[in-house]
């Protein structure tokens, strides 16, 4: 069940371990882990520029069809090339302001549970402090049959969706952001 952004309550209660409204009973639990999510900064940076010369081609291109059809006498305004212009440059900036904030954000953690079947990213925070606590909470309970935490975490996580990107964990333990 995705997650909506915001705070969400992650506890212990009777040997099950809540996040949000999703359950996982600790004796199913094979191992929890915190892991770092890293953004492919080259593969941002190279679809920025890929995109940035697909938008200046076009709008080269099309200004360079409005000048040819001037050039037969076909009558269009004339501030019609400046319009493909600007809307080139705000498009181009878009993605720069785009590329901007994928470097610039802050780094990101995930509680990832791990049961018989693929590994469940549970939450996603900046906090790495907090999750890595919440992992070993997690742990020490599946021996203590009395044991109860209670959290609120910040979770940025929506599904298997972080800012339109795919959060991706393999068995080696590294997360990546997938673009």
């Amino acid at each position: 069940m995705p997650h909506r952004n915001g705070d969400i309550e992650v506890k212990v209660s009777q040997q099950i371990l809540w996040v949000g409204g999703e359950a996982y009973p600790l004796r199913n639990i094979a191992r929890a882990r915190v892991v770092r999510l890293t953004i492919r900064r080259g593969a941002a940076f190279g679809r920025f520029l890929g995109f940035a010369l697909l938008w200046l081609v076009l709008g080269l291109g099309a200004t360079v069809a409005l000048r040819a059809a001037r050039s037969q006498g076909v009558h269009l305004d004339k501030s019609l090339g400046d319009v493909v212009l600007v809307v080139m440059a705000v498009l181009i900036a878009i993605g720069a302001l785009r590329l901007l904030y994928l470097l610039l954000r802050p780094a990101l953690f995930a509680l990832v549970i791990e049961t018989a079947g693929n590994p469940h990213t549970a939450l996603i925070t900046t906090d790495e402090a907090i999750v890595d606590r919440i992992v070993r909470e997690i742990m020490a309970a599946i021996n203590n049959p009395a044991a109860r935490f209670r959290y609120t975490v910040n979770n940025i996580h929506n599904g298997d969706k972080y800012g339109g990107d795919r959060v991706q964990v393999s068995g080696s333990g590294i997360g990546k952001i997938v673009h």
